[in-house]
C-alpha cells in the first residue's frame, strides 16, 4: 500500500510495502546526469571540481524530477533528506567566514546526495542497479590508479584547476585549498620518524578518504562482479584486487585493513545463517588467502612502524572525549562547523563522520544522520543474493567507518548504493532483488 501526499504542483508518493501500482512512471528520467558523476570521475578531479561533481549533476536531476511532477520516495529516505534540513538552523552558530564557506559546501554536497538519491529512486527504468553498480566499479578502479599515481609521484600536486578562478577570499580556506588544487600523497615526517611516510591518497585529498573509499567501494566490486555471472567479470575483479593491494601496503591505513575484514566477516555470517555452505567455504577460503597475502606483504609492519611514532589511537580517544563533552553545551543545533581543540592541533569534530554529525548540527543531527545509514542497513538485511549481500556489506562497513573516518566524499557512493537497494526491494517487481529461500525454508515448502 502506499500513502499520497498531495501537493499543488506534484504528488508525493512514500512508498511502504510492496505495490505494483507504483511502477507505473509519467516520465522517464534519463540516465546521464548520474551516469556523468559516475563516468566522469577521473575529469572532475583532474579540474580540481570532484567534490562538486554530486553538486553540478543533481541541478539538472532537481529540475527533471520537478518536471517529472510525480516523485516516489521508499522508506530510508527521508531521514537524509531531515538531516539535510536541520543543517540549516546549525549554521546561526557559524561566528567565521571560513566556518561558513566549509559548512556551505558540506550542505550543498549533502543536499546534492539526498537529490541523487531521490533521483535514482525514481529512474529506474533508466538506472537498473548493474548500471550503477558497474559506474561504482568503475570508480574503484580509479580509485586504485590514484593509489598508485601517489606511490609514484607523491609531491605532486595539481593546480591548474578551477580553484584558480576562485577569489582569493575562497580559494585560501584551508578547507576549500585542500579540494580544489588536490595532492597526490600525504607526506608526513612525525618526530623521530627514520624517514617520511609517503602515503598515497588521489583522488582524494587525505590517505584516510583513499583508505576509506577502497573500503567503502571494494564490496560494491566484488558484489557488481558476481552479479554479472560471467568468467570475465571475475577476472577483472580479480586482476583489479591484486592491482589494489600495493597502493593498499603504501598507505599503512589501519580502517582499511578493518573495513575489509569486516565486509568479509559480515558477509560470512549472512551466508552462514542464510544455509549458504558452499559459498561460505570460498568466501572463506579467500578471505583467508587474502589475509595471507597482506600478511607477508609487510602491511601490518608498516601499520606499527607509523603507530610507534604517531599514536593516533589515543589521540583519537582524548579528542573524542573533548568532542563529547563540547557537544553537550549545545546539543540540539550543534556548533554549525569544527572548532579548534583545546589541547590539540586537530579540530573538534573533524575525526569521524558520527562525531562531526554530533559536533556541527547537534544530537538531532546525530540522530538523523544515523537513521540513514544504520536503519538503511537494517532495512536492507535481507539481501536475498550473494550479489546484493556483498554491496549490502558496504553500507554495513560505513556504519563502521563512520566512527574514526570523516566520510564527506564516500557518503555519495554509499548513497547511491543505499537508494539503489531500498528501491529494488520496496517498489517490487524486481529482477535484483528475488528472494531465494534458504534449504530450511525449502524443506519446510517441502512438508
Amino acid at each position: 500500500m502506499a500513502s499520497l501526499i498531495a501537493s499543488p504542483s506534484r504528488s508525493l508518493i512514500a512508498a511502504t510495502g510492496q505495490d505494483a501500482s507504483l511502477e507505473v512512471e509519467p516520465r522517464v528520467l534519463p540516465a546521464w546526469p548520474v551516469l556523468t558523476v559516475l563516468w566522469g570521475y577521473p575529469l572532475f578531479w583532474l579540474v580540481g571540481m570532484l567534490p562538486f561533481a554530486s553538486v553540478i549533476m543533481a541541478i539538472p536531476m532537481l529540475a527533471l524530477l520537478i518536471m517529472r511532477r510525480r516523485i516516489l520516495i521508499v522508506p530510508g529516505i527521508l531521514p537524509w533528506i531531515g538531516f539535510v534540513l536541520w543543517m540549516i538552523p546549525s549554521a546561526l552558530m557559524i561566528d567565521q567566514l571560513g566556518r561558513g564557506v566549509g559548512l556551505g559546501v558540506r550542505f550543498s554536497q549533502f543536499l546534492a546526495l539526498a537529490i541523487i538519491m531521490v533521483y535514482i529512486v525514481n529512474a529506474r527504468t533508466s538506472l537498473p542497479p548493474k548500471r550503477i553498480f558497474n559506474g561504482l566499479t568503475f570508480i574503484w578502479m580509479f580509485v586504485i590508479v590514484g593509489g598508485y599515481l601517489g606511490m609514484f609521484f607523491p609531491e605532486v600536486q595539481l593546480t591548474m584547476t578551477i580553484g584558480r578562478l576562485l577569489p582569493d577570499a575562497i580559494s585560501s580556506n584551508d578547507y576549500v585549498s585542500e579540494l580544489v588544487f588536490p595532492t597526490l600523497a600525504e607526506i608526513q615526517t612525525p618526530w623521530g620518524a627514520e624517514e617520511p611516510f609517503v602515503r598515497p591518497s588521489a583522488p582524494f585529498s587525505y590517505t584516510n578518504g583513499w583508505g576509506a573509499a577502497m573500503a567503502v567501494l571494494t564490496p560494491i566490486a566484488i558484489g557488481t562482479a558476481i552479479g554479472h555471472r560471467t568468467a570475465r567479470a571475475m577476472w577483472v575483479l580479480v586482476i583489479a584486487l591484486v592491482a589494489a593491494i600495493p597502493p593498499a601496503i603504501a598507505t599503512t591505513n589501519r580502517g582499511l585493513f578493518l573495513g575489509i575484514a569486516g565486509a568479509v566477516a559480515y558477509v560470512l555470517f549472512c551466508l552462514l545463517i542464510r544455509g549458504r555452505l558452499l559459498a561460505f567455504f570460498w568466501v572463506t577460503m579467500l578471505g583467508l588467502a587474502g589475509a595471507v597475502i597482506l600478511f607477508l606483504s609487510g602491511f601490518l609492519d608498516g601499520i606499527v612502524a607509523r603507530q610507534e611514532t604517531v599514536d593516533t589511537t589515543e589521540g583519537r580517544g582524548n579528542l573524542y572525549a573533548e568532542t563529547w563533552e563540547r557537544t553537550l553545551q549545545s546539543p540540539v543545533i550543534g556548533w554549525g562547523a569544527p572548532r579548534p581543540s583545546t589541547w590539540s592541533e586537530i579540530y573538534v569534530g573533524t575525526q569521524g563522520a558520527i562525531w562531526n554529525a554530533m559536533f556541527c548540527f547537534g544530537l538531532v543531527g546525530l540522530f538523523l544522520f544515523l537513521g540513514m545509514i544504520v536503519l538503511g542497513a537494517v532495512r536492507t538485511f535481507d539481501a536475498p543474493n550473494l550479489s546484493a549481500v556483498w554491496i549490502h556489506a558496504s553500507v554495513v562497513v560505513t556504519v563502521f567507518l563512520s566512527i574514526f573516518y570523516g566520510l564527506d566524499r564516500q557518503l555519495v557512493f554509499v548513497g547511491i548504493a543505499l537508494a539503489v537497494l531500498l528501491r529494488e526491494k520496496y517498489l517490487g517487481n524486481s529482477s535484483y532483488w528475488t528472494p531465494q529461500p534458504t534449504p530450511f525454508a525449502r524443506a519446510k515448502n517441502e512438508e
